[in-house]
């Protein structure tokens, strides 16, 4: 705040400009576009936006232009082993925009997904990019019609309208179990929470395929209450402590965590041996599924891929929505294919 006339006013760009000695479209790039100035001009309006204690009015400025630096990120596994990495490179593309990316964690609750959802519109962001629990394609509707772009992630969406970014996990199912098979293995177990998660049924549902092609191959769904490594290992404890006859001798597990949660229970135990009693596949190929003390056979998703292609297709949905040809077109849906990795959890020397 400034005094002028013995009154307070708020500091506005044009003071910070007038400061620095340079326009008030170089104040503002300075905040959104930092790239187009050079180090000095940045630095003379750090030292003017410091010495005036100048907050920019993003609120202001979004009614005004009616453009917002905000992205929006809704995600249903902050603390996921792969979330991170497809963030980080969401975070990296939306940067490079001059833009600014605010995450939020709907912790699986299709209500808190909702609400996140009502304030990223209340805030006019420019758009959002969702990994969603529920079905929100209706909300993402309305959304689009006062103007903010959305796109789905890792999960393809069921209207044309709707841009989404997926990874066909029915597939990366199928070539777990098919794999397994190929093993020898007669007894699968599948290991997941959350089974209503489509993301989840599909590979299930992909794994359920294979197996229904393969005479005398069983699949036993194995319920745990979380994908983390913690419940890996205590579903393998369990398994361990069935009668040997009882037990499968192949798990298809979610992800990786869990898988190498059952991967190190089983070792400490001594009671089974990986894969001789029963073989481990894990999905994502997070980092450390190489380096377990069972090296562990893997589905490989392409999680910074999937990132960038999501930040891509946002900001296209962004130009599109400014054009009045491109609204009611089918939007784009791109699908990666997962890849089978094979290591020792499946295949003994």
């Amino acid at each position: 705040m400034r005094e002028r006339n013995g009154r307070l006013n708020r500091v506005t760009i044009r003071d910070v400009a007038e400061l620095a000695r340079v326009s008030p479209a170089s104040v503002s790039n300075y905040f959104h576009k930092p790239r187009k100035l050079s180090d000095a001009t940045r630095q003379r309006i750090q030292q003017a936006v410091d010495a005036l204690g100048f907050m920019p009015n993003d609120a202001a400025r979004t009614l005004r232009t009616g453009v917002s630096p905000v992205i929006g990120y809704i995600a249903f596994e902050l603390a996921g082993a792969t979330t991170p990495e497809i963030a980080a490179a969401i975070e990296q593309r939306v940067s490079a925009e001059g833009m600014y990316m605010l995450m939020a964690n709907d912790t699986g609750s299709e209500q808190r997904e909702r609400s996140y959802l009502q304030l990223f519109a209340k805030q006019l962001v420019s758009g959002v990019i969702i990994a969603p629990v529920g079905n929100v394609e209706a909300e993402l509707a309305r959304m689009r019609s006062f103007g903010i772009a959305s796109v789905l992630s890792a999960r393809r969406a069921e209207s044309p309208e709707q841009a989404s970014v997926s990874i066909d996990h029915v597939a990366g199912g199928k070539l777990a179990a098919t794999h397994l098979i190929e093993q020898g293995r007669k007894r699968i177990g599948f290991v997941s929470s959350s089974l209503e998660l489509k993301q989840v049924a599909d590979r299930l549902n992909g794994a359920l395929s294979a197996v229904r092609s393969a005479p005398g191959v069983t699949l036993e769904i194995i319920p745990v209450p979380e994908r983390s490594v913690e419940a890996g290992m205590a579903c393998a404890d369990a398994i361990a402590r069935r009668p040997a006859a009882e037990r499968p001798d192949a798990l298809f597990c979610a992800n990786d965590l869990l898988a190498i949660g059952v991967v190190q229970a089983f070792v400490s135990s001594e009671v089974v041996s990986v894969p001789a009693d029963i073989a481990v596949v894990g999905y994502d190929d997070i980092e450390f599924a190489r380096s377990t003390i069972v090296p562990l056979t893997t589905i490989r998703t392409p999680h910074a891929e999937l990132g960038t292609a999501v930040a891509d297709l946002l900001f296209a949905e962004i130009d599109a929505l400014g054009s009045a040809d491109g609204v009611d077109l089918p939007r784009p849906q791109l699908e990666f294919s997962p890849e089978l990795v094979v290591r020792a959890s499946t295949v003994q020397p």
